[in-house]
Order: structure tokens, then C-alpha cells, then sequence
């Protein structure tokens, strides 16, 4: 038998459901990347887009730390003709990336009209992917699973390699470069394992670096092929080289990737030999020849006409 002391109004009900709602927001998780693939996949979502929504928010988040640093700069020194300079330049930068977000594009290269600040140091997190190594096989960064090349001194590889390792969650601090919808460099100035608190800091070597070498005779004659997952770019959004399938990283001047952009879709297939190094690390090419579906792609540039 109902009793109407038992029942609950609307107007409770209303109350009740988004005080409940607050409270498992406020006792919610972060979210893993492969967490986030899930939910969006129920919700509908494909991956693809969630990628790229990734790659949005991240560039958005970039450039408001900017956007905040240059402020404070502003309102410090009182400039007004650098307040209005900046002004028009954020002006300009938000009706593209706005653009951008509602078109679902990006440009092909340069996402932002303006590199960050020299000097400005930027905050990001994210899980480690894979090592990235230079022609050597020493260790120069790491690339995160969401999509951020971070780039580190290579003499430091020992140190790097110890304190952290593929799977680790991290901090990074450093020099964030331009923004694209390939991805985005960071130079770290440290790099912290958020589960250990572990922190390294980059410093410039004590020895002169050595002389360049032959590489036909000093790296070693590699192949490799695959489809392509992730593109890698240089401080200036060029790009630079590709990450095949197998965990492969490829080497290629940005003439190259101008090429590879427009040619590659999909599950293409990409042939790659050149020289380099293979190590408990990973593989590393720069490549001397390289091929889409068969198709050769020019390593030399063109000479100007």
C-alpha cells in the first residue's frame, strides 16, 4: 500500500537527481586513453574523431597558456601598442582555430599564425607511447598516446630511459612549438613520471658534440613497411617523419612530407629503406627510398627552376 508521506515531488525529484549527478562528478576518474576510445564508441563516436577533437582541445589549451602569459606581460609593463599588437594577433588566431572547429578541418600545415614565445614554457601530461630515436639509436624524446612529440636532449638517453618508460604517465615542461592537426613538438626542459614524482632536467652536454659521420659507413642498411600511425613534425609544424605500424620510426626532409600527405590514406601501405639503428629501444630510418602502394616517392628535392 502507497502512503503519500512516501512519495517524492517533482520539484525534489529535480533536486535530488542533479545533486546525485554533481556528486559522481565530483568522485569521477580520469579517464585513460583506450577509456576514452570506449565511451566514445557508445556515445557513437568514432575514434578518428575523437582523435582529432583531442588534437583541438590540445592546440586550444596551448595557446591560452600563451594568451595568459602575454596578458600578464601586458598588464606588467603597461604597453598599450603591445596590448593592441596582441589583441588583433589573438583576434586572428581565434576566428581560425573557431573556423576550424566548426568546419571539422585544419589547414594542411600551420594551424597557428604566430610560433609561441621564445622563452615561454608550456604544461602538458600525457601517457608514453613510444621512445623516439635519433640516427644514432640514442633516445631523443618520446611520442605520447595523445599524439605530442616531446623532444629531449639525446646525451641524456641513460637518464631519460631510466626514469621513464613506455606506459608511464608523465608531466612535461618545455618550449611547445606550432601547432597542427599532425601533431605538435615540445622541447622538455624536464620531464616528471607522475607516478614516482621522478623528474629529469635537461642540460647541455660537457663535451663538444662530435664530428658528423659517413652514414653508409657508420649506420647500419635498414627496411621496413607498414601503414602509417602517426605523422612526426618538427618546432615549426613541419613534418618531418612517420611512425609505421610495426612501431617503426621514419626519417624524411619536410619536402617529403609534403609529398606523403597527399598521397597516403588510410590503410596505404608504405615502403621505406635507408639507413640507421635498431636497438631494446626501437628502430629508426632515415630514409634513402620510399614507396605508397608502390609508387616511389622523391627523397631529393627539385632543383629550382
Amino acid at each position: 500500500m502507497n502512503h503519500s508521506s512516501d512519495r517524492i515531488t517533482n520539484q525534489t525529484a529535480k533536486e535530488l537527481f542533479a545533486l546525485a549527478a554533481q556528486l559522481q562528478g565530483e568522485k569521477s576518474h580520469d579517464y585513460t586513453p583506450s577509456e576514452l576510445v570506449q565511451a566514445a564508441t557508445e556515445a557513437g563516436i568514432s575514434p578518428e574523431n575523437l582523435q582529432e577533437a583531442l588534437q583541438l582541445m590540445r592546440i586550444q589549451n596551448t595557446q591560452n597558456q600563451i594568451r595568459r602569459h602575454n596578458l600578464r606581460l601586458i598588464v606588467s609593463s603597461g604597453i598599450v601598442g603591445v596590448a593592441i599588437a596582441l589583441t588583433s594577433v589573438w583576434a586572428y588566431f581565434n576566428f581560425k582555430v573557431n573556423s576550424a572547429i566548426a568546419g571539422r578541418t585544419l589547414p594542411a600545415a600551420i594551424v597557428s599564425p604566430v610560433a609561441p614565445e621564445d622563452g615561454f614554457v608550456a604544461s602538458y601530461t600525457g601517457t608514453v607511447q613510444q621512445y623516439l630515436l635519433n640516427p644514432e639509436g640514442k633516445v631523443d624524446g618520446l611520442l605520447l598516446k595523445n599524439g605530442l612529440q616531446v623532444k629531449f636532449p639525446p646525451h641524456l638517453t641513460n637518464q631519460l630511459t631510466n626514469a621513464i618508460a613506455p606506459g608511464a604517465d608523465v608531466r612535461i615542461a618545455g618550449k611547445a612549438g606550432v601547432a597542427t592537426r599532425f601533431g605538435q613538438e615540445v622541447q622538455a626542459s624536464q620531464i616528471t613520471n607522475q607516478q614516482n614524482q621522478q623528474t629529469i632536467v635537461a642540460q647541455s652536454p660537457m663535451a663538444p658534440p662530435p664530428p658528423p659521420v659517413n652514414k653508409a659507413n657508420t649506420y647500419t642498411s635498414l627496411a621496413a613497411e607498414g601503414t602509417a600511425q602517426n605523422w612526426l613534425v618538427g618546432h615549426r609544424g613541419e613534418l618531418n617523419g612517420l611512425i609505421l605500424s610495426s612501431g617503426v620510426e621514419v626519417k624524411f626532409p619536410p619536402h617529403v612530407g609534403e609529398q606523403l600527405v597527399n598521397m597516403i590514406q588510410g590503410n596505404d601501405k608504405v615502403q621505406v629503406q635507408g639507413f640507421g639503428s635498431r636497438n631494446s629501444y626501437g628502430q629508426v630510418i632515415e630514409a634513402t627510398h620510399l614507396s605508397v602502394n608502390g609508387e616511389n616517392v622523391a627523397i631529393a628535392p627539385v632543383p629550382p627552376r
